[in-house]
């Protein structure tokens, strides 16, 4: 009995032994079942990696910048998912698994570091900064050398630094990936257009993708996760090396309508049946193939067509395309075809199409062929307000890319074309920039005979979605339809410009008759006055030299009698001086030759010299001469004698025209006090109890030989009441202030000889020489040495 028992103990035994074997058998074989599963999938990823990169190549070779970059991001890829294949396969460990396994760990920071790159290539449409990704390609260097560092730390260091690496490696693809996200994000909000905003969508879902991707490799699920960077990187391919997108709006829309009417089709439909099973059911005979039939037939003679327009009412109601092509071309051609106004066709065209289309704004733009002096041709366009804001014009070469779009190929042209289309990669920024400013979405040209003489310009819809090729068919019979009503409308606004240039041509041959005849009389004028100033003094000479003859031939000359005649002869060579000397400056600054010897001045000093060189004729003619505010006056870097020339004529001029007992008065202030001295200027005002200057004359009296009055009621007194001169004081005045950099003008209620109004003349001089004087050196106030020009 005992052996029996002892045998089957140990059989249980043996059968417990070989059942615990076959399972483990069975899980090593289902391991390997897995390795070799996981394996082979990282194969055939790496097998689509290297097929869509042999696609860029073949497409697009090297060419593109973003093709490039985005053939190094698969490389990379495709050797992360091949070092994975190779670590999973059942040769491992192989010598070197363990480098390969580590270097394989990083390619999620690497990856990282190239889509941020791309994104800003994508984004910006120009190659990204080194400031952007020279601190990126650091912080991932960085990472690396520090998760690597075990190889050159101490034992008890290693373990240490390589956690560090790890966690610095994770922490850097985060910023990486969160910058790229904030680089998608700020590039969807400044995006206006809708083609961008649909491309930008597209980077997005890469973005999406690729982050997926990457947490799912840092995750350790590294099949999943080379899965989803597969996937990002077709999603990148198609979104950098498409240009025409499709809509993710009107897809994303399809589809909601499409569920929507799928749903309430199988509404419909359970509904007939069970209703036609509920009412057929309990009736003798009751057949299934005639009730289904029934409720067929039911649903295809009613039911059908209703879900269709149902289908139909959804997509346009989602679409948001709510108006008829057809009404409106022929609302648009009754409205425009009698309007020979540009502003009126304008607002009606944009109007129309605004209310069809539901636009924010648009313009129409006359366009003309031009050509510079070089002969260069171009276009020059400019714009009607007809929605919105007034368009700038603009001037696009005849040779352009754009030009020769809209000029020849007869097609509209979209903003998103001129931003991406590599046939408008190499127009100049100006133009560009003048394109950009439009913040228009569509271009349509509106030819006459083949030539491009216009352009409807739209921006974005309400809707916020693209101009889909219907709208593009239908801008463009709407522009064949403005081709008439645009034309006669640039003939009409031809006409009126021209009488309008007419106008002011003849305006301005009026002011030139008007000017020539004042320069006649003012050259007549000079020849009656330089005649008769010139004849005083010779007649003076003349007479004096003829008295002295006789006197010395009758013996009867005293030496009394000689002193007085050669005085007389000496004032009349001054005179003659001054005259010559006035003509001489006024000769000077015409020719802009008039030298400025510039020191510190005081103008106190300067002012007080010309009152004391008048001092006898304001006590002849019984004139009180008050002064104010010049002991407050800074020194200012300035000629002084040039200056004692200005003031000199200022004070004659007052004293002529002033009555007998009558006022003046000279002041000064500092102007603009509170800034540098650089930036300060001084006031001096000339002012007079005298009889005025009349309104029209105020800017005249500064002309050449310009004399108010009676040129032939003339005096030759020098301080004279209403005495004149040449008529070149006042010309020598502004000539010599202006040559300062400074300004001068006349102020005065009018000419009234009985009431005596006054004038005021005021200087305004700056505290330094400006830029633009016609000046010699300059001489500081700490100068010893006398410039000269």
């Amino acid at each position: 009995m005992i052996e029996p028992l002892s045998d089957y103990t140990v059989g249980t035994e043996d059968h417990e032994a070989e059942s615990d074997g076959d399972d483990h058998r069975m899980e090593n074989l289902m391991t390997e079942t897995t390795t070799l599963i996981l394996a082979t999938a990282h194969g055939l990823y790496g097998l689509a990696f290297l097929l869509l990169g042999g696609a860029i190549l073949r497409q697009h070779g090297l060419r593109q910048p973003a093709g490039r970059l985005l053939l190094l991001y698969i490389l990379v890829a495709l050797l992360g998912t091949l070092g994975e294949m190779v670590v999973l396969l059942p040769l491992s460990p192989f010598p070197g698994a363990e480098t390969l396994d580590r270097a394989v760990a990083y390619g999620p920071l690497l990856l990282s570091f190239l889509f941020l790159c791309l994104s800003w290539r994508f984004l910006e449409h120009r190659r990204c900064p080194w400031t952007c990704w020279l601190p990126a390609l650091t912080a991932l260097v960085g990472s690396i050398v520090l998760g690597e560092g075990n190889l050159l730390l101490p034992p008890e260091w290693a373990s240490l630094a390589k956690t560090a690496g790890r966690g610095a490696a994770t922490l850097t693809w985060g910023v990486l990936t969160a910058f790229a996200a904030a680089w998608t994000l700020r590039a969807r909000r400044r995006a206006d257009q809708p083609l961008h905003r649909n491309r930008i969508a597209y980077w997005s879902l890469a973005l999406l993708l690729t982050v997926v991707g990457a947490g799912l490799t840092l995750l350790g699920l590294t099949t999943a996760g080379h899965g989803f960077y597969l996937l990002g990187a077709l999603v990148m391919a198609y979104a950098l090396l498409t240009y025409s997108l499709p809509d993710v709006r009107r897809m994303g829309r399809r589809l909601i309508g499409y569920l929507i009417v799928a749903l309430l089709s199988a509404v419909v439909y359970a509904a007939v049946f069970w209703t036609a099973q509920a009412l057929v059911h309990p009736a003798p005979g009751y057949d299934v193939l005639a009730a289904t039939a029934g409720a067929a037939l039911f649903l295809a003679l009613l039911a059908d067509p209703l879900l269709t327009r149902l289908q139909k009412a959804v997509e346009r109601k989602l679409s948001g395309a709510a108006y008829d092509p057809g009404q409106t071309l022929r609302q648009y051609s009754t409205s425009i075809s009698n309007i020979p106004d540009l502003e009126r066709l304008a607002t009606a065209a944009i109007g129309l199409i605004s209310e069809a289309m539901e636009i924010r704004r648009g313009a129409l733009f006359i366009v003309r062929r031009e050509a510079d002096e070089e002969g260069e041709v171009y276009y020059h366009l400019r714009g009607v307000t007809g929605m919105g804001e007034d368009q700038p014009p603009g001037r696009i070469a005849a040779t352009g890319p754009v030009a020769v779009c809209l000029a020849r190929e007869h097609r509209p042209l979209s903003q998103y074309d001129i931003d991406l289309l590599p046939r408008f990669r190499d127009i100049p920024e100006e133009e560009r920039a003048w394109w950009s400013s439009l913040k228009m979405d569509v271009y349509v040209p509106i030819y006459a005979q083949g030539e491009w003489i216009g352009l409807l310009a739209l921006g974005p819809k309400v809707s916020g979605d693209r101009y889909f090729e219907e709208d593009l068919r239908l801008l463009s019979t709407l522009a064949d339809q403005t081709a008439v009503a645009l034309q006669n409308a640039r003939l009409f606004d031809d006409l009126r410009l021209r009488n309008m240039e007419n106008e002011r041509l003849n305006r301005e041959l009026t002011a030139a008759n008007e000017q020539l005849v004042r320069l006649d009389k003012a050259k007549s004028d000079f020849i009656n006055i330089a005649s008769h100033e010139l004849r005083t003094p010779l007649t003076k000479i003349r007479g004096y030299n003829d008295l002295l003859a006789e006197l010395i031939r009758h013996g009867s000359l005293t030496a009394e009698s000689a002193e007085q005649m050669i005085e007389g002869v000496r004032n009349a060579v001054r005179q003659l001086e001054e005259i010559a000397k006035t003509m001489f400056d006024v000769s000077k600054i015409e020719t802009e030759t008039l030298s400025l010897n510039l020191w510190p001045t005081s103008l106190e000093t300067v002012i007080q010299t010309v009152a004391n060189r008048w001092r006898e004729a304001l006590r002849e003619r019984n004139l009180n001469l008050i002064t104010g505010g010049l002991m407050d006056l800074p020194t200012i870097i300035a000629d002084g004698e040039r200056l004692e020339q200005v003031f000199d004529h200022l004070l004659q001029n007052a004293i002529k025209f002033t009555p007998d007992g009558g006022t003046i008065r000279i002041m000064g202030a500092l102007r603009d006090g509170d800034r540098p001295p650089e930036e300060q200027a001084v006031e001096i005002t000339v002012g007079d109890t005298g009889i005025g200057i009349a309104p029209e004359d105020l800017e005249r009296i500064f002309e050449k030989f310009y004399r108010v009055g009676d040129v032939m009621l003339h005096s030759t007194g020098r301080t004279k009441f209403m005495g004149a001169g040449p008529g070149l004081g006042l010309t020598v005045v502004r000539g010599i202030v202006e040559a300062h950099g400074g300004k001068v003008w006349a102020e005065s209620p009018g000419r009234d000889k009985s009431r005596c109004p006054g004038a005021t003349f005021h200087v305004v001089l700056p505290c330094r020489p400006r830029k633009g004087s016609r000046s010699g050196k300059t001489i500081r106030p700490d100068d010893t040495t006398v410039g000269k020009s």
